[in-house]
């Protein structure tokens, strides 16, 4: 994103227009480096967000509802020692910087009236919330800077605040610093884009890009190529901007791709070949952009996490599988072991200590001759022992893994499950679900503080057919054993992907039709884990010959006197149904 000088520009006449008169009523600090100000004006209530953080530094109005921490920062209470129930007497933007300044007038405790400012500077890693007095004497700041952070200027209380000097050149003042201008001073090597955003205050490569690409100039070529047209056509588009940002004419557009939000800015970028949305005001696509890509950020973090966890058990399982299934292969040993014991005893006058092996008559075998290997170490009976202690020790292994060994593979597969089902969450709600459906299990740990939550659970998803038809599909294993053994009706139908995880699939419906079967297999076969196949197998039948074995887990059911349909996941059924939920 790009919240440079012309973005600022556009949040300051916003700001100005909303709330300049207005009081401040509340002060409060969500996290260490955001200050959120409510302010009362002209009748109405905003929530202005002011962020320091490195990488989403921002001035915007906000409808988020924010947690606060039970003991105010130490800057939230400067704030509201000096701020608080003040009044907003100008906003304004020094020159075409990232900074805007608030003069703020109150009462002081003798009832003479105190001006301060509160400075913002949007610098990334850089960016500042500073508070100083009417002569930039500075009171405190969000981030505190010493000369060994910085050799440009402290932040500190007590100290002198400086705005950072640039040499670049300001649009908004003369314009006679124009693209004739400049040309004559710029080697050929320079690149068209850089020189654009290096020589006017303000601009980032965002709108270098954007004026470029209007001027028909390719960015990839050295200035020394570029045409006395493309050149005058560039001057033309700078002057315009310039035109549009002295009477304060934005167009606040936000771009997005794959449900993520790329970039937002205070005009339309043509160079950008993303879907867009215009927005009445700024504030409201910065507020958007964060939210949702915040949102989105969230939410795959939860994501890596839990599957993390659950590959982890994932992992485990099978090497137990493997582990079993290999003590199922040795039952043929064991027999050998218990009977090798056997003829050792029935021989026991043969054998001396110190023999390595024997041959003896294998009465289990019509008396053919069978050569047994012993420890020469150990005498007669020692050695009978030990063939009856192997037998013993492989007999319970395998006793146990036929015992373990269908549980593992039941686990296993639970554990797929939701995998699938994390995977496939598009919302924090539904994972703190499967979370929720984790730590139940004891598959994580709950590290939440706060045993009890508030959070609404998520409800599975809900379909309406052409036919008047009801489907529901569950988004985790719980909804699944909600929808199929209490929602479902004896005669409603169960769908499920073959032989893989997903979702069931409830068709509640009195007339079981063709396109509720095409409609309700497809949403079978595109909530699972076969999803991203080209055609999958899916098996329907009514929903009384589903059932569920006992101590088994969550979503976990079998079923018989089934149907089974191959979906194409490339011909989505259309118009055949509807999602209400």
């Amino acid at each position: 994103m790009s919240f440079d000088g012309l973005v600022t520009r556009a949040v300051t006449y916003e700001l100005k227009n909303k709330v300049i008169g207005g009081k401040i009523q509340k002060i409060s600090q969500p996290s260490k480096n955001d200050i959120v100000l409510s302010i009362y004006s002209l009748g109405k209530s905003y929530k202005l967000m002011i962020s320091a953080n490195n990488n989403e530094g921002r001035v915007s109005f906000s409808n988020e509802k924010f947690e606060n921490p039970q003991n105010p920062p130490n800057f939230c209470m400067v704030l509201r020692k000096y701020l608080n129930q003040s009044k907003i007497i100008d906003i304004e933007q020094y020159k075409l910087d990232r900074v805007i300044i608030f003069h703020i007038s109150s009462i002081d405790e003798m009832g003479f009236d105190v001006s301060n400012k509160l400075i913002v500077e949007i610098m990334g890693k850089y960016s500042n919330i500073i508070l100083t007095d009417d002569n930039f004497k500075i009171i405190d700041s969000i981030k505190r800077v010493n000369n060994k952070m910085s050799s440009v200027r402290e932040i500190l209380p007590g100290k002198n605040y400086n705005f950072i000097k640039s040499d670049k050149f300001n649009i908004l003042e003369n314009f006679d610093k124009d693209i004739y201008y400049i040309d004559k001073k710029t080697p050929d090597n320079a690149n068209p884009k850089e020189l654009l955003y290096s020589t006017y205050l303000g601009f980032s490569p965002t709108i270098a890009n954007e004026l470029c690409y209007r001027a028909g100039i390719d960015t990839r070529v050295n200035w020394g190529l570029v045409s006395e047209d493309e050149k005058k056509a560039l001057n033309k588009n700078i002057i315009k901007l310039r035109s549009k940002l002295l009477e304060n004419d934005y167009t606040p557009t936000l771009y997005k791709e794959n449900n993520k939000f790329k970039e937002f800015y205070s005009f339309r970028l043509r160079h950008l070949q993303y879907e867009y949305k215009k927005y009445d005001f700024i504030s409201e696509a910065i507020e958007e952009f964060y939210k949702v890509n915040k949102s989105n950020d969230r939410l795959r973090q939860i994501k890596n996490d839990l599957e993390r966890k659950i590959n982890s058990h994932i992992k485990s399982t099978k090497k137990k599988i493997t582990i079993l299934d290999k003590n199922l292969s040795k039952e043929n040993s064991m027999e050998l072991y218990r009977k090798s014991g056997d003829l050792l005893a029935a021989n026991i006058n043969k054998i001396s200590k110190g023999m390595n092996s024997i041959r003896v008559n294998n009465f289990y075998d019509e008396n053919k001759e069978i050569k047994i290997i012993i420890d020469p170490l150990k005498n007669p009976w020692e050695n009978v022992d030990n063939y009856y202690k192997r037998y013993k020790k492989l007999k319970n292994s395998i006793s146990y893994a036929k015992k373990d060994y269908p549980n593992q593979i039941e686990y296993l597969n639970y554990l797929l499950q939701l995998l699938d089902f994390v995977e496939r969450s598009d919302s924090i709600n539904d994972l703190d679900d499967i979370k929720s459906e984790l730590i139940s299990n004891k598959i994580i740990k709950d590290s939440s503080r706060n045993k009890k939550s508030n959070k609404e659970k998520s409800k599975p998803k809900h379909y309406i057919t052409i036919n008047n038809s009801h489907i529901y599909v569950g988004k985790n294993s719980r909804q699944n054993d909600y929808i199929t053994l209490k929602l479902a009706g004896k005669h409603d139908y169960f769908f499920h992907v073959r032989n893989a995880p997903g979702s069931h699939v409830i068709l509640k419906t009195d007339n079981f039709n063709e396109n509720d079967l095409i409609s309700a297999s497809y949403l079978a076969a595109s909530n699972s884990s076969l999803s991203n196949s080209l055609k999958v197998d899916v098996d329907y039948t009514e929903k009384k010959n589903v059932n569920k074995a006992k101590g088994s887990k969550l979503g976990m059911v079998y079923y018989e006197n089934f149907n089974t349909i191959t979906v194409d996941l490339s011909d989505k059924p259309k118009d055949l149904y509807k999602r209400i939920q």
